[in-house]
């Protein structure tokens, strides 16, 4: 592997996995959605909460949020799986994939950051259901149909943790940061399942962080970019294993 000791770069790729996905889900076109999702996957609406009953309903929402989260998990591990397969098919050329990879890491940073404008990643490409499936199989397969519509702003992301999984040997090592990643971003969907009667409130008082997540995530891209192109993510890694042991 390009990047030397296994242990060390799983300890600095997984939390930077992890991190990516708590902050996709602050992004510009997933935070303000949530609440919509949240109705679509459980039936459930604000009225039904300001019953005696909402307990009940609480209950009701957090099972298809599950479900949801089951169902974008399997996508993602599934792709990073795939990633990790086809770096290993092209090992023989990984110190140019990462090269290549860093490049556009770069630039999808510079893009968040408002420095330059890519078209492609402004158009919404939003797969929508008119009608959920039934049943909790039915929020499943809405969480797949979310993985693989929302291109935009999960995209550039996801394709940062795809590429540092690519450049590994050991297939396992994508689904690990694939499953870390999907952890990040499932667990602020928890939070906001438990406290979905007080969510648009909670949105509409913290919306500014969408604007400082989508900063900090291009400043992560473009760090990881020049330490994939420079070949100096290897170093940073055995530097953070080191403090891991």
């Amino acid at each position: 592997m390009i990047f030397g000791d296994p242990i060390s770069f799983a300890n600095i790729s997984g939390i930077a996995a992890f991190g990516t996905g708590i902050l996709s889900f602050f992004s510009p076109c997933i935070l303000p959605l949530i609440p919509s999702y949240l109705i679509f996957i459980s039936g459930i609406t604000f009225e039904d909460y300001s019953r005696t009953e909402f307990t009940k309903y609480r209950k009701i929402v957090l099972i298809h949020s599950i479900a949801f989260i089951f169902g974008f998990s399997f996508v993602f591990v599934s792709l990073g799986l795939s990633s990790s397969l086809i770096g290993r098919f092209f090992s023989a050329y990984q110190i140019y994939i990462a090269r290549f990879g860093g490049l556009l890491l770069i630039v999808m940073g510079l893009y968040y950051l408002n420095l330059i404008n890519i078209p492609i990643l402004n158009k919404e490409k939003i797969i929508h259901l008119k009608e959920k499936p039934l049943g909790i199989a039915g929020s499943f397969v809405v969480g797949i149909t979310f993985s693989l519509g929302w291109t935009p702003c999960v995209g550039p992301a996801l394709s940062s943790i795809l590429i540092i999984a690519s450049t590994t040997k050991n297939v396992w090592e994508g689904v690990y940061l694939l499953s870390l990643y999907s952890l990040g971003l499932a667990i602020p969907f928890i939070f906001s399942a438990l406290l979905f009667d007080r969510l648009f409130g909670l949105i509409k008082r913290f919306h500014r962080v969408v604007v400082y997540s989508m900063k900090i995530l291009g400043i992560l891209l473009v760090l990881t970019g020049l330490l994939l192109f420079t070949s100096f993510f290897g170093t940073i890694s055995s530097m953070a294993g080191s403090l891991f042991r």
